[in-house]
């Protein structure tokens, strides 16, 4: 198995680590922000995938198939608050293996900005089709290629996929406003509308053709109406939750209309 960097394998860890950063920074990755009078280190992320893939293939050998870069690291959005999500795929998964993989994290650091995704070859084979346009287009190679582990999926899957994450959406809306006091609700709110721009992302797809990857590209792109919501999960602490609330309310409204005429 080799890493491939602009689909030329890399034999060395010095190429790796070359490449690694240069893919990064091509994203635009920011590993260092200025806080105040100091500078506060955030996660390297390039260090970070050179050692987790050199740990990985110490312990799974030639049973460790993929490993891929997800999240706001991927799309240069991180800040020094942001989780590290990381897509790996090996042969076969056993409990073990998970318990050798925690062990892994906990031995590189950054532990509890983990997080991310792990299975076998055989259930990424069999995965919901649903959900592999959102996989595709949103996972970087860091080891191994994605796309020789993703079963086939069709238009009408990531319509499918659209319609289950506004239906989701729009249920969790509308069950906590009813089911909850108003201080979960303005508490919670801005949290679940994080699901606004992986929604936007892929309906502006469906729309367009065009899979926009950041929310900067995304939100330059959109509608006026979409780029509101895009800037829901973004609301200052004084926020007017109930303007906020039914911009959204009527925005999923809409939305169920939009995703009929793409039918």
């Amino acid at each position: 198995m080799n890493l491939f960097y602009h689909g030329r394998p890399l034999q060395s860890t010095k190429l790796f680590r070359a490449a690694a950063k240069a893919c990064f920074y091509e994203r635009n990755m920011v590993f260092f922000e200025k806080r105040g009078a100091g500078e506060k280190s955030m996660t390297d992320i390039g260090k970070y995938l050179e050692e987790l893939t050199a740990e990985c293939r110490k312990a799974f050998a030639d049973r460790l198939l993929y490993i891929g870069l997800q999240g706001s690291y991927l799309r240069g959005e991180a800040s020094e608050r942001s989780d590290i999500d990381i897509m790996l795929i090996l042969d076969r998964l056993t409990p073990e293996d998970m318990d050798e993989y925690r062990l892994i994290l906990k031995r590189i650091g950054q532990s509890e900005k983990s997080c991310g995704f792990i299975c076998g070859r055989d259930e990424m084979l069999r995965w919901n089709p649903l959900e592999i346009c959102q996989l595709r287009h949103t996972t970087g190679d860091v080891f191994g290629r994605l796309e020789e582990y993703l079963p086939e999926a069709s238009r009408g899957d990531e319509l499918n996929y659209v319609k289950l994450s506004l239906g989701n959406l729009y249920h969790e809306l509308c069950h906590r406003y009813i089911h909850a006091d108003r201080a979960r609700n303005v508490s919670r709110f801005r949290g679940t509308c994080k699901n606004l721009f992986f929604l936007i992302q892929n309906l502006h797809f469906l729309e367009s053709g065009v899979f926009a990857k950041t929310k900067g590209e995304l939100k330059k792109l959109v509608s006026p109406e979409d780029r509101e919501m895009l800037g829901m999960a973004e609301l200052p602490d004084d926020y007017d939750f109930d303007t906020a609330f039914c911009a959204v309310f009527e925005w999923c409204q809409r939305a169920f209309i939009r995703i009929g005429k793409l039918n």
